[in-house]
């Protein structure tokens, strides 16, 4: 006997169906064009982000399929992953009837039937459950970072009738039908009870009833998409489409040879690039962004969600309002870190990094309206090529003693070291370049420095909106490092390996850069820095850059050589890896005061600090600093270290060791 049912119950009226079905789709094809209008107000082309595309269309699948983006942080995904997944179910279930009916295949028979009629029952349940979830949170939990704009009941509504409906209609079908499979629709059969012992009419009545509600259902859900909250399904498959695969990590140069250009960065809406706009539009106020990001945890005045419905609200009115100062206060714009903590969580891969740092443009180029703390460190990074206004010629003093070549010296270097700005200037950071560059020395490394013709990378010139200030930074570098042949640059600053190795590219620097847990990672595994001095038995938590965490996920390698050095694994913050805290200095930060609310170096201190080691390692010198300033801000000095990675593995692998963890001061 063929495992199968009977379809085209209504086959005589299928060309009313089509007739629905083209209208549904012709009123959604018009209102996804009206919103594709919208976002071509904004700037660039689409084929800017049009590479790779077959790598694109994967991810986007696995993004939905896995729900990966949504599985993030203390959040609940699972009643997302539920409705996404049941729907995925229920297009196949039809696709499969289609195929079947009109095309003669056997799509829906044998035992892939039997098993896609359970699972079809099973998941119409997870739907409703998911769909009760979400009406709990929306209007019983209401946590405070949840937006409940008019019109969100409408979808979870559509969303529930389908299943609902479904479930209705094949109870009926089967207390009709003698159905030998009947059992395999667990929840269908248990529903047939309810109809049985109706007259044969009621049935016919009933089920076509049911049969045309669900369609209208389906086909009104399809409808309305454009014009309701399900707007997500069809924008937000575009932005994880069209994501900038290198993120906040390469923002969009300038064109400052552009005779045309009236004005640089953002000013209004229309100015952003159309990505932008698609990412206003495709924001759902999860708040996802809004729980993780610093600013906002320590009482700034920045909410990313916020920013993204003000944007939204810009780009509704098509307003020719100036965004900042009016939509979001400029305030709010100088609290972000860029530390990519509320992309990271953004299930719709929101751009938030570079829209703000778009913002931060205008004010600087166009408005010359910026904090007055910027103002000294532009002025001290062009004259000086760092943000103290130091002079140049000391830039190479921290390597004194230490038989460091310079690059113009020893040209035929396998290695450039760029300490960067902090390691170079900061008393403090200098000892992180000291152990950096003894342990190449101790693994016979060959390596120079550029010494007084290094300058600035630009990171925080560029990050703060100082475009033009980068690209002369950029190009002064690039200039500084062509007479030579280096290949390999290696760095101890996340920002620097950041700026160098994605940004510098687009203006011709072209070299392979390594942050340094990663080079002496290698060095390790080599056996070419062996440990020569037992482990010490104190215990150590690390702190993650979020400009190596997130920006490059790179987590494994400072815990290698923690793990190495000490003989044991580090103790884990409770926001760890891409999940880290910021401690406040990124994004120019590290140049500005914080004077409201709390501030991020000490939130992030004492988190450490709760984690009750005597030791807190990291691998940036701008954490470094601000975590140090965050144990004299808890009054705590002398009772915990602070150290980079590469200082503790410097006193394992030295044969006299580099720090003296119980005693020596920071």
């Amino acid at each position: 006997m063929e495992i199968t049912r009977t379809l085209g119950t209504y086959s005589q009226m299928y060309w009313l169906l089509y007739l629905l079905a083209t209208i549904a789709v012709v009123v959604f094809a018009i209102g996804i064009e009206r919103q594709v209008r919208r976002w071509r107000l904004g700037q660039g082309k689409l084929r800017d982000r049009l590479d790779r595309p077959l790598t694109r269309i994967l991810a986007v699948v696995i993004d939905i399929l896995t729900q990966r983006r949504f599985r993030r942080a203390q959040h609940p995904w699972h009643f997302h992953a539920f409705i996404v997944w049941g729907f995925a179910l229920f297009f196949l279930a039809t696709l499969c009837v289609m195929l079947q009916e009109h095309f003669g295949l056997p799509t829906f028979s044998g035992v892939w039937y039997l098993g896609l009629k359970l699972a079809l029952d099973l998941f119409a349940l997870l739907v409703l459950a998911g769909v009760s979830i979400a009406v709990w949170r929306r209007w019983v939990k209401q946590p405070v970072e949840l937006s409940r704009p008019a019109g969100s009941a409408l979808p979870l509504v559509l969303i529930a009738l389908l299943p609902l409906t479904g479930l209705l209609l094949e109870g009926v079908r089967l207390s009709r039908d003698d159905d030998l499979w009947a059992r395999w629709s667990p929840v269908g059969y248990g529903v047939a009870s309810f109809f049985s012992g109706l007259e044969p009419q009621s049935y016919s009545t009933l089920h076509q009833g049911l049969w045309w509600g669900h369609l209208s259902i389906a086909l009104v859900f399809i409808a309305v998409i454009p014009f309701t909250r399900l707007f997500h399904l069809a924008s937000g498959t575009a932005a994880l489409f069209f994501v900038d695969r290198q993120g906040a990590a390469a923002l969009i140069p300038l064109d400052f040879s552009d005779e045309n250009a009236t004005s640089f960065g953002v000013g209004t809406i229309k100015d952003f690039h159309w990505k932008r706009l698609l990412d206003a539009d495709v924001c759902t106020g999860c708040g996802r962004c809004q729980t993780q990001c610093p600013a906002w945890l320590t009482k700034k005045p920045l909410s990313p969600k916020e920013l993204g419905e003000a944007l939204c609200t810009q780009l509704s009115n098509k307003s020719p309002e100036p965004i900042a100062g009016t939509a979001v206060q400029e305030e709010a714009l100088w609290a972000c870190t860029t530390c990519r903590a509320c992309e990271v969580q953004c299930p719709m891969a929101i751009e938030h990094v570079p829209r703000l740092v778009d913002l931060r443009r205008h004010l600087v180029l166009a408005e010359s309206h910026f904090p007055a703390e910027l103002q000294t460190a532009f002025r001290s990074v062009e004259s000086s090529g760092n943000p103290w206004s130091l002079p140049r010629q000391g830039r190479g003093d921290w390597a004194q003693g230490l038989d460091i070549p310079l690059l113009a010296d020893a040209p035929d270097s396998e290695i450039l070291f760029w300490p960067g700005c902090a390691a170079a200037y900061d008393h403090r950071a200098r000892r992180t370049a000291q152990a950096q560059a003894l342990l190449f020395h101790q693994a016979g490394i060959k390596f120079a420095i550029l010494g007084a013709q290094e300058s600035c990378c630009g990171d925080a010139a560029r990050r703060t909106g100082n475009e033009y200030l980068f690209q002369s930074l950029a190009a002064k570098n690039i200039a500084a490092l062509s007479p030579y042949r280096v290949r390999t640059i290696v760095t101890g600053c996340p920002h620097c390996f950041n700026t160098l190795q994605n940004e510098y590219p687009a203006f011709g620097g072209q070299w392979e850069v390594v942050h340094h847990t990663a080079f002496l990672q290698r060095l390790v595994g080599e056996g070419r820095l062996p440990i020569l001095v037992a482990p010490r038995s104190a215990a150590v938590v690390y702190h993650d850059s979020c400009y190596l965490a997130r920006y490059h996920d790179m987590t494994t390698e400072p815990r290698f050589l923690l793990a190495k050095a000490l003989g044991q694994n580090p103790v884990e913050a409770p926001r760890y890896g891409q999940e880290t805290f910021c401690c406040g200095g990124g994004g120019g930060r590290f140049w500005l005061e914080e004077r409201t609310g709390d501030t991020m170096r000490g939130e992030r201190f004492r988190e450490l600090k709760a984690c009750g080691t005597q030791v807190i390692a990291t691998a940036c010198p701008i954490c470094l600093t601000m975590l140090a300033d965050g144990l004299k801000e808890d009054g705590g000095e002398g009772n915990i270290r602070i150290h980079d990675v590469a200082e503790l593995l410097a006193d394992a692998c030295l044969p006299g060791g580099f720090i003296d963890i119980e005693r020596r001061p920071l």
